[in-house]
């Protein structure tokens, strides 16, 4: 059974969008522009970018210990490593790391961020992490990259490949592959991987995805969301037990896919009761604009360097 989390803080390091100027809400603060003074005169906060990555920093106090562990780290080589700095926030109480899967959206700031970090951390890895990906086109392969495992273990990590369901930290719940039970969530086409000698269309069967559980019910984090997220939710539910949804988080990849897979996904999310959805990163306009409009009381807009808190 998955220890319950008293507390919860996922603090969005780097993603697609930023915008200074956006008001904190009733569980998370905003980075903003301005920084408080506490004189007359405000000053300007550290400046943080946003780029097409993903990658958070996540504390959790559960079965009375306090962890911390970092989830992916944007495309860019200093992005995450830049912003983690302009945030504060502090890498000593890392305890882990987790690889969601390996695209280079994912993996980019990787060795920067734990050279920042300063010392050697299990990162937790899916299987064909390390396997060479692509898009393949009508007469056209377009070469996405591969990590070499070891430069990562160069870097400072201790590679943990783990292809079951498992409770990495306390309160903290990486699931195992993610069965496609949903008609319209059967992945994309071009996405391919190198397996047994050849190209194949990417089941992404190693793509972690974390979930917590609060006394409010799970939190569902999600960098890509290749096996879709209504499958990922389901899952959830199925390992833990947990019937109720308090809040999903991530990139739920709907990024230029047809309107009636936007729609269903849409549709299947909202008649789940849960309080509150952040659709970030590879999810895209058209999606972010039906959850808000479908369910204006649970969204939240996304924004780089907010921290989301829950409890």
């Amino acid at each position: 059974m998955l220890t319950v989390a008293e507390e919860i803080k996922i603090t969005v390091i780097i993603d697609n969008y930023y915008d200074g100027l956006l008001m904190p809400g009733a569980n998370f603060n905003r980075h903003r522009f301005l920084k408080p003074s506490g004189g007359e005169i405000a000053r300007l906060a550290p400046h943080i970018s946003a780029e097409h990555g993903f990658g958070c920093h996540i504390e959790v106090a559960a079965g009375g210990q306090k962890s911390a562990l970092l989830m992916d780290f944007g495309v860019s080589e200093n992005g995450a490593a830049n912003n983690i700095k302009a945030l504060g926030l502090d890498l000593s109480v890392v305890g882990a790391a987790v690889l969601s899967h390996g695209h280079y959206d994912h993996f980019g700031g990787l060795e920067n961020v734990m050279r920042l970090a300063g010392k050697k951390l299990p990162l937790y890895v899916g299987s064909e992490t390390f396997s060479g990906r692509c898009i393949t086109l009508p007469g056209m392969r377009v070469d996405l990259g591969r990590l070499d495992p070891q430069r990562v273990e160069a870097a400072g990590c201790e590679i943990r490949e783990i292809n079951i369901s498992e409770e990495i930290l306390p309160g903290v719940l990486a699931l195992g592959p993610i069965p496609r039970v949903t008609d319209f969530e059967q992945g994309s086409p071009i996405l391919a991987v190198e397996r047994d000698g050849g190209i194949v269309q990417d089941d992404f069967p190693g793509e972690i995805n974390l979930a917590f559980n609060t006394g409010s019910g799970l939190v569902i984090l999600t960098a890509c969301a290749h096996n879709g997220i209504v499958n990922i939710v389901r899952r959830a539910v199925e390992l833990t037990g947990v019937d109720k949804i308090h809040a999903i988080l991530g990139g739920f990849h709907l990024s230029g896919t047809p309107a009636e897979k936007i729609e269903k996904t849409v549709d299947a999310l909202a008649g789940m009761g849960l309080d509150q959805i952040v659709p970030m990163h590879c999810t895209g306009f058209d999606a972010l604009k039906l959850f808000s409009e479908r369910m204006p009381a649970q969204f939240t807009l996304y924004s780089a360097g907010t921290r989301y808190v829950y409890c």
